[in-house]
């Protein structure tokens, strides 16, 4: 007869690998799920990019004169920026 400590342990290597298995049938890899993914990845890398040329326009008509130094600073943080953010969401959304 096996000890309760293996016999727990194999209940929760079972229960584990279920909760697994319900997971990835939910998470069915479809067009959809693709198309989310892309979009929201898309949106999270634009948004910042279009942001910060716009923030730096202002800021070169605003204090800057005929220059376009802001600009160029703020689209390169855009750009940063953006990196990271769908980074940080690709790396949550596969995270095992």
């Amino acid at each position: 007869m096996k000890p309760a400590s293996d016999s727990r342990r194999f209940s929760r290597e079972v229960d584990r690998s279920a909760r697994e298995l319900a997971k990835a049938r939910q998470e069915k890899r479809t067009f959809w799920r693709y198309a989310y993914l892309l979009g929201a990845g898309g949106w999270l890398f634009v948004i910042p990019v279009v942001g910060g040329a716009y923030l730096g326009k202002y800021f070169d008509d605003k204090f800057g004169g005929k220059g376009i130094s802001w600009t160029l600073t703020f689209l390169v943080l855009g750009i940063a920026f953006g990196v990271y953010n769908v980074w940080r969401f690709f790396t949550r959304e596969f995270r095992p």
